[in-house]
């Protein structure tokens, strides 16, 4: 039997609660930081207020005077400022914690640290605390919109694509707001980048069977769904059919005007308005190897259209290219250009500049096709060998001289159908947005869009068909001359961009001082002035015959009354009739009795009457009935049967 001393039975029992001590302190310490790891998101705060505490409660046994707390709580702050965070405002949030609760700390300290704390604890430590509370809502608010935690990894799987809080936060919108109301349907919402403040650019991807057209056209009720402004969505083609990009505009940068800082013509186009989110809308007056474009600027009184012709003449000058404006009101429409551009007032003056224009057209297309040249390009040596250069006539009030069944309006449409590939341009301005305004012809209206079209504030839509095209995508009829007080002039849309249906503003320029500062370019005409007394003849129509009935006095039951009744004065009526105007059959005859043509060659002719596919259903009858003899080989020339 062993005995043990009493020495020995100590140890024993200090050894055991050493490891009972040792095993409490480690349950204690693990089960503080699975609580802290547990809380610390959302008691966070109040870490900061504990530290504070902790700061003023051990400044007195260290010997630490409150300016030695400052400079900490300072330094802490600095810490705080300068550590890489997300944005600005986070890094000066972080630092106005530091400085709040380091002046806590430091005022408990002046006020005697753990004395003060034990007498008055309610205001040392419930004052601190209140402030946490204040200075910790950021970090709440944070926490409840964090995103939910991803799933745990695969292995073998594909890695998840990263979402940035801005595609995030709009494809949340689309789908709430936009998708969720019925519109634009069959869209997805990809990503979303911010090129400036106030305006998003986003990327939609379209399910199979959702067409681009329609959606282009949703654009107002996108508007409507995320209570954005009138003419603040814009579509964009990315050349994929699947494909489209959306820009949205918080912030319009044209709401308050847009300053108008000198000519911006550079290399065929430049900047003729700018869109509501900043970006430039531009006019095309040419391009390389492929000719001059017209266009059609339309505005009711008081939308800007001369504004907008004062913008597009003094660029075309400041580009180098010839400019003749036809004003059939006598001088009112944009007077002050008078002496910068070579100027027609009057509608007579007005209609015999736009045969000129005609005449021109058909010159440039004759000398232009002797020299081999196919289209017009100012670069080519040809072309400046022949001395031509970018042409462009603008006709304001169009629709005081282009009145509907009259050959004005054939000859227009001839010149506006060929200008392209001669350097010619025609833009036609008019207040009235009924095809009448262009003498009721589809064609010239169509042949005039092909190339710009700026349609700005409309009245009404009046009676008779709408001179908007049909793709057009806008509605000009809904502004008003006044928005909160701001005039919307100069506002509009243009056909041609890359922000369809996205509203635009011209820049507000002062057209006097724009026309005395502008260049003065010399015009260059390659066919003589119209005889006023001279018919109008259109290329490919046969000439007119005039006839001469002279009546005298009794030759007819109307004279015998008009003589019965004392006026027996001999009247002469001079009454002046065209033949009418050739076929098409027996134009493509004519043609091919000066020499045998393929169909391309007739089909390439400016005066070509028909279309391609009414051309070669008009050659294949011929060939049907003898009268022409198809070519021996496909693509070859067409002869007249023996």
């Amino acid at each position: 039997m062993s005995t043990r001393t009493e020495s020995e039975i100590r140890a024993d029992r200090a050894a055991a609660f050493g490891r009972a001590l040792t095993a409490l302190l480690a349950v204690t310490a693990y089960a503080l930081a699975w609580i802290v790891r547990r809380s610390w998101r959302r008691l966070f705060p109040f870490y900061w207020v504990a530290a504070e505490l902790a700061l003023a409660w051990v400044a007195g046994p260290l010997g630490l005077t409150w300016q030695t707390v400052g400079i900490v709580a300072l330094a802490i702050a600095a810490t705080a400022a300068g550590v890489r965070a997300r944005s600005r405002t986070v890094r000066a949030w972080r630092a106005a914690i530091a400085v709040v609760l380091g002046g806590c700390a430091v005022a408990t300290v002046a006020a005697g640290g753990q004395a003060a704390m034990a007498a008055h604890p309610t205001l040392t430590i419930a004052v601190p605390a209140l402030l946490g509370v204040v200075l910790g809502w950021p970090w709440w608010h944070h926490l409840r919109h964090l995103p939910p935690p991803a799933p745990a990894p695969v292995l073998d799987a594909e890695p998840a694509e990263v979402v940035d809080p801005l595609t995030a936060h709009w494809q949340r919108r689309w789908e709430r707001e936009v998708l969720a109301a019925k519109v634009c349907e069959g869209t997805n919402l990809i990503k979303a980048i911010e090129p400036r403040p106030g305006v998003t650019e986003a990327l939609v991807r379209l399910t199979p069977g959702t067409r681009p057209g329609p959606l282009f056209k949703s654009g107002p009720d996108v508007e409507v769904a995320l209570d954005l402004n009138e003419g603040a969505i814009g579509w964009r083609s990315t050349g994929k059919r699947a494909w489209v990009r959306v820009v949205l505009v918080e912030q319009s940068y044209i709401e308050g005007g847009v300053a108008w800082t000198g000519p911006t013509y550079d290399n065929g186009r430049f900047e003729i308005a700018r869109f509501a989110d900043g970006s430039p809308g531009q006019w095309v007056v040419s391009r390389p190897k492929y000719g001059v474009l017209g266009g059609l600027v339309v505005g009711s009184t008081g939308a800007g259209k001369s504004r907008a012709l004062g913008v597009l003449i003094a660029n075309l000058l400041e580009g180098g290219v010839q400019v003749a404006v036809g004003d059939p009101q006598n001088g009112q429409s944009l007077p002050a250009w008078r002496d910068a551009v070579e100027y027609h007032p009057g509608m007579e003056k007005t209609t015999l500049l736009t045969r000129r224009a005609h005449a021109e057209i058909m010159r440039r297309s004759q000398l232009l096709a002797d020299a081999g040249v196919e289209a017009f390009d100012e670069n080519d040596p040809r072309v400046k060998a022949l001395g031509l250069s970018p042409f462009v006539v603008i006709i304001d009030e169009c629709q005081l001289i282009l009145i509907p069944n009259t050959p004005l309006v054939a000859l227009a449409e001839q010149a506006a159908e060929t200008m392209r590939k001669t350097g010619f341009g025609i833009v036609l301005a008019t207040q009235l947005p009924q095809m009448k305004s262009l003498g009721g012809s589809v064609r010239l209206r169509d042949a005039l869009v092909a190339g710009n079209a700026l349609i700005l504030r409309l009245s009404n839509r009046g009676s008779g068909t709408t001179i908007l095209p049909d793709d057009f995508v806008g509605d000009p009829f809904a502004l008003q001359p006044e928005i909160n007080g701001k005039s919307t002039a100069g506002m509009g849309y243009l056909r041609h961009s890359n922000r369809v249906g996205m509203l635009c503003r011209v820049p507000h320029l002062d057209e006097t001082a724009a026309a005395v500062a502008a260049p003065r370019v010399p015009v260059r005409w390659n066919v003589p002035e119209i005889d006023p007394a001279s018919p109008i003849v259109l290329p490919g129509y046969r000439a007119p015959a005039q006839t001469v009935t002279a009546s005298v006095g009794g030759g007819s039951a109307v004279d015998k009354l008009r003589a019965a009744f004392g006026a027996n004065r001999k009247t002469s009526t001079a009454v002046v009739e065209q033949d009418a105007p050739l076929t098409p059959a027996e134009w493509v005859l004519a043609c091919l009795r000066r020499g045998p043509a393929s169909a391309q060659a007739l089909l390439d002719r400016p005066d070509c009457p028909v279309n391609q596919s009414q051309l070669y259903a008009l050659l294949g009858r011929l060939k049907d009935a003898g009268r022409i003899t198809p070519p021996a080989q496909r693509g070859g020339p067409f002869t007249i049967s023996a």
